[in-house]
């Protein structure tokens, strides 16, 4: 409350800040800073713990089918094995799109590349368009950081589903920087978005030594206080929309002067401010544990995105970081896609629970092989009927005792040569869908009339 009505809050909006002063801010246009009152600041805490609850996770069954989804806004492709990085190009998103609908592993395919070379103010509907005639599987969008993509990206939502309003192709997070700035782009995308319907989800990414303080309880500090101003914001805007959160804070390494997303100081961070927002605002805020600090799949990133577990206790996810990122956000691997699904299946195992019954407690199975002075139950019906739905079995991982010095010193190298074939090899099996060609017609004409208004001409390819 003193960061928020004594220093305020940079919002470099004009629109915003009329707003916000129309609300009872005191507002200073030549700083473009924003003084919240208490009061103002309170209410909107009050009426946004008033909204239904999130549900309690009950923990259920598993199943060996995975479920993976492909999601996120990452520029850089890490190839193996060569270990090359670089742009991603307009193909490797077509490639990557191919890959999520080849594979029943994914239930999803999303907006896991962005290009550079596509016009940046159109190449979320260009994605959106592509991924479109590549699966008809269901889709999701990623980031957005022009506000004019919002609205056209609703309408191919609207065709996509045939559901009015459909924002699926929009994330709906607002990033503040740290410490506490809306720069303008984003606080228009933030208007943008609540004027579509979207919930208001301010995000925050305090750097513990570079854009907050190196204590940890003075960047949960910033990253509260830039929370309880996008809530605010969104509560002037339109109180009638759902809040939550997302925190993704860091720390700096002062040996290597990196920003670290992975270390234990940042999970630290992340996990006092998801127990804050539930406790003391009653506000569901979720932690980015997906962004790690690993450059290339193998151990270092199996540690990093299996450290989070612990904190699962405290309200984290249960669930080890997925999604094939690599470093904070800047790359995609598929290898390591592969690979953190099947950390995840693991891990989903555990919590899936198991069946105590007559069955399952086997006890005359028990009795039979004791009394008859066996010391196995490998040859057993029961053993053949169970198998498969009590025990996990790993894909890539290897169970296998030990082989020899060769085998063993190359094995982990090999594992990840054997997920990237596995990859490669389902994007060449990649054969078109039947598609609704009406609605590519749509959407392919809402895209060229954006690309025109903003462009002035049709200017990109379509694959």
């Amino acid at each position: 409350m003193r960061l928020l009505t004594g220093t305020g809050c940079r919002i470099e909006h004009e629109g915003m800040l009329r707003m916000l002063e129309g609300a009872g801010c005191r507002v200073d246009y030549s700083a473009r800073r924003s003084f919240f009152p208490e009061k103002l600041l309170r209410e909107a805490l009050a009426h946004l713990a008033q909204q239904p609850a999130s549900g309690v996770e009950i923990p259920g069954g598993w199943s060996p089918q995975l479920h993976l989804y492909q999601g996120g806004n990452y520029p850089h492709l890490l190839e193996w094995p060569s270990g090359q990085r670089r742009l991603a190009t307009p193909q490797d998103v077509v490639d990557i799109a191919k890959l999520g609908h080849v594979l029943d592993e994914f239930s999803t395919v999303g907006k896991t590349l962005t290009t550079s070379a596509v016009d940046q103010r159109v190449e979320p509907l260009w994605s959106a368009l592509t991924l479109s005639r590549i699966t008809d599987k269901p889709l999701c969008g990623g980031e957005i950081f022009y506000p004019e993509t919002v609205e056209p990206l609703v309408r191919m939502g609207e065709v996509i589903t045939g559901a009015p309003g459909d924002a699926l192709l929009v994330a709906s997070c607002d990033f503040f920087i740290s410490p506490l700035i809306l720069d303008g782009k984003q606080a228009a995308c933030f208007l943008e978005k609540r004027r579509v319907g979207l919930q208001n989800v301010p995000a925050t990414m305090a750097i513990s030594g570079i854009s907050s303080p190196v204590t940890l309880a003075g960047t949960v500090t910033v990253a509260l206080a830039e929370m309880i101003a996008g809530w605010t914001i969104g509560y002037v805007v339109d109180p009638t929309l759902p809040a939550g959160g997302i925190t993704a804070t860091g720390s700096l390494d002062m040996r290597t002067m990196a920003a670290c997303f992975g270390s234990p100081e940042a999970l630290l961070q992340d996990a006092t401010i998801v127990q804050a927002a539930r406790r003391l605002y009653g506000l569901p805020v979720r932690a980015a544990v997906g962004y790690v600090d690993c450059k290339r799949p193998g151990l270092e990133a199996v540690f990093q995105k299996m450290l989070p577990l612990v904190a699962a206790p405290l309200g984290l996810s249960r669930l080890p970081a997925g999604g094939g990122l690599l470093p904070a956000g800047q790359d995609y691997s598929p290898v390591q896609h592969l690979l953190d699904a099947e950390m995840t299946q693991a891990v989903n195992r555990f919590w899936g629970s198991y069946e105590v019954d007559e069955d399952t407690l086997a006890l005359e199975l028990i009795e039979k092989v004791c009394r008859a002075g066996k010391t196995d139950f490998l040859s057993t019906d029961h053993t053949l009927a169970h198998y498969r739905a009590e025990q996990w079995y790993p894909r890539w991982l290897d169970r296998s005792p030990w082989q020899n010095t060769e085998y063993e010193t190359h094995a982990e190298r090999e594992m990840l040569e054997r997920i990237d074939r596995y990859c490669r090899d389902a994007i060449a099996r990649y054969e078109p869908s039947d598609l609704d060609q009406e609605k590519l017609s749509e959407l392919e004409r809402i895209f060229r009339a954006y690309e025109r208004q903003l462009l002035g001409e049709k200017v990109t390819p379509l694959l």
